[in-house]
């Protein structure tokens, strides 16, 4: 998985890289262009303090050649497991529907082991920078019983099938100061390490796209 995961990050970084030199891209939302409606239903993994920390330091200093970054709050810092529905304007979910996943959830929880993952390096994205993730095996079974079982009975409507492991540290609100300065920054903590930690609590919640507007619906331990 680890080659995969190479892959997909490079080939990440490679567009990344070539949307900063343009420097074209800014968040409608973030820049307050759109009020944002938009909402989704994650099963998503908390950041250790101690790793949260390591990204706060490596946020700083992205900060200074580029201080219109908007940087996600150290709270808000999240690892995706699997976006059930994937957040998108109004969004709506019945009772009935949404007690239909948590029980679904918390059967297939307790039949799924913790899992080991390792933040390592930053890279640019056409959104965004990113902490890449490389993670154990055990994510995988949890992602493949997910889509497998829940799909039976409950939509899972990903926006788009994940495979990563990546952490999103920073978004572009506006337009940037000094491109360059950032690709060098990217550059000099490509192998950056944040730590390693082992996952054994997930929570589910309904969130905006940055999971700063969270609500938290039910946490699961992984116990098996």
């Amino acid at each position: 998985m680890e080659k995969e995961l190479d892959s997909l990050y490079k080939s990440i970084d490679q567009k990344g890289k070539a949307a900063i030199l343009k420097n074209q891209f800014t968040d409608p939302y973030l820049c307050q262009d759109k009020a944002d409606s938009r909402r989704g239903l994650t099963l998503l993994a908390r950041l250790p303090v101690h790793v949260g920390r390591n990204i706060g330091y490596a946020q700083q200093k992205l900060r200074i050649a580029n201080p219109n970054l908007y940087c996600y709050p150290l709270a808000d810092l999240h690892l995706t497991v699997l976006d059930l529905i994937g957040a998108y304007d109004d969004f709506s979910i019945s009772p009935h529907d949404l007690a239909a996943y948590q029980k679904a959830l918390q059967n297939l929880m307790a039949k799924s082991k913790p899992f080991d993952v390792m933040l390592k390096g930053l890279i640019a994205s056409p959104a965004g920078i990113l902490a890449t993730g490389y993670y154990s095996d055990e994510l995988t079974m949890l992602r493949q019983n997910l889509r497998h079982r829940l799909t039976d009975k409950l939509p899972v409507a990903e926006r788009y099938p994940t495979c990563s492991g990546h952490v999103t540290i920073a978004r572009f609100k506006a337009p940037l100061k000094a491109p360059p300065a950032l690709l060098a920054d990217l550059m000099s903590m490509q192998q950056l390490q944040f730590g390693t930690f082992t996952v054994d609590r997930l929570d589910l919640v309904i969130h905006d796209w940055y999971n700063h507007d969270v609500k938290k619906i039910a946490e699961y331990a992984l116990m098996h």
